[in-house]
């Protein structure tokens, strides 16, 4: 006998014995005796081969523990099947237990942590280009979250504005509604034609059936990882990305805020500060804040304006302030001329936070990797 068919026999006797031997663990105490004792007789001759180093007779006394083995406890059927059930049914287990307990995935569907974190963002493309085609695309979309979008019109009639539907401005022809993705250009009525869809037609024109409405490049929001668990050892910091209940907003019915949704700001006021805006500067009890980082980037970087008061909020002009009770904390978004955030509806409270942003997943990008 060679030295490979040697080295393969030892393997087979490994398996065999270990084979036999959990038969024994598992049935032992429950199977008849007809079944147990010929397991234990062929593990002994198994085993005393294997010490005899008895290489003709091995591979007999392995075949016997085999079938010994397979007697006191029949295989399942389908037995690679139901591994991999088992498999599955563990990891989505564990994974429904880290979304519950401890880490949960959500998405930004709107511009109101732009350019921090990108809501659904497009761009004005006429035409598919090469790598809008399969199987261009479908990497395009599993890796960056981009794709290609025409909306055609399913009906002819005139064209409507719609209003706002799911985050979107929507146009309608008769009952049919076609969400498409545009921009305004900030406090203005005016189309950001940059970071909007290309539109072929406007409310009022007359659509044929089949005729194109818009086309762009979309580009889906930031998703993120939040750690539930973090408030429960430590205190919300300033400056941090949280995710909070609408559920709590008191007044979030007034404003058009949707309940049982979630909302993605950054953590500006903690409990009994009093929050003012003055001069693009975020003001803690009188004290203007540049630190940590993201009040300083607001107000240096170019891509950012700084906190800004809005009409009709809170925080309508320089000398108004909010002013945070005990276990309130006061959210506000980066995109601060586009963030329906607490200049509107002010603080919420402890119990509405889910917990802080660490970690953007997906798609990758510029902003891929640890929130800030």
């Amino acid at each position: 006998m060679t030295f490979f068919e040697k080295r393969r026999l030892k393997k087979t006797v490994h398996l065999a014995g270990h084979l036999v031997r959990h038969a024994l663990n598992m049935r032992e105490d429950v199977a008849s005796a007809d079944a147990v004792d010929p397991a234990r007789a062929a593990e002994r001759a198994l085993r005393e081969t294997w010490v005899a180093r008895d290489w003709d007779r091995l591979e007999a006394a392995c075949d016997g523990a085999i079938e010994a083995a397979e007697r006191l406890m029949p295989p399942r059927p389908f037995p690679k099947w139901r591994e991999n059930v088992e498999v599955l049914v563990v990891a989505i287990s564990l994974a429904m237990a880290c979304r519950t307990y401890f880490i949960q995935p959500f998405k930004i569907p709107t511009g109101s942590m732009q350019p921090t974190l990108n809501g659904v963002t497009a761009r004005p493309q006429e035409q598919p280009q090469w790598f809008d085609r399969f199987p261009m695309d479908a990497v395009n979309l599993a890796l960056f979250g981009e794709r290609f979008v025409e909306v055609k019109a399913r009906n002819s009639g005139r064209l409507e504005f719609a209003g706002m539907q799911n985050d979107q401005y929507a146009y309608r022809i008769g009952a049919e509604i076609y969400p498409v993705w545009i921009a305004m250009k900030p406090d203005s009525p005016f189309l950001d034609p940059e970071r909007s869809m290309k539109l072929y037609a406007q409310p009022g024109d007359w659509v044929e059936a089949g005729q194109i409405i818009a086309s762009g490049r979309v580009r889906q929001g930031d998703h993120i990882f939040v750690n539930k668990v973090a408030y429960n050892f430590v205190r919300p910091k300033r400056g941090q990305i949280i995710v909070f209940d609408t559920n709590y907003i008191p007044e979030k019915e007034r404003l058009g805020i949707r309940a049982d949704t979630f909302y993605i700001k950054r953590l500006v006021g903690l409990p009994g500060e009093t929050i003012a805006i003055r001069d693009r500067h975020l003001v803690v009890d009188g004290t203007p804040i540049e630190e940590p980082f993201p009040f300083r980037r607001l107000l240096e970087d170019p891509a950012y304006r700084g906190y800004v008061p809005r009409p009709n909020s809170k925080l309508d002009r320089a000398s108004a302030e909010i002013r945070l009770g005990d276990k309130q904390f006061l959210p506000f978004g980066d995109n601060t001329t586009s963030s329906l955030d607490g200049r509107y509806f002010g603080p919420v409270t402890e119990q509405a936070l889910v917990g802080p942003s660490f970690f953007v997943y997906w798609p990758f990008g510029a902003h891929w990797g640890p929130s800030r």
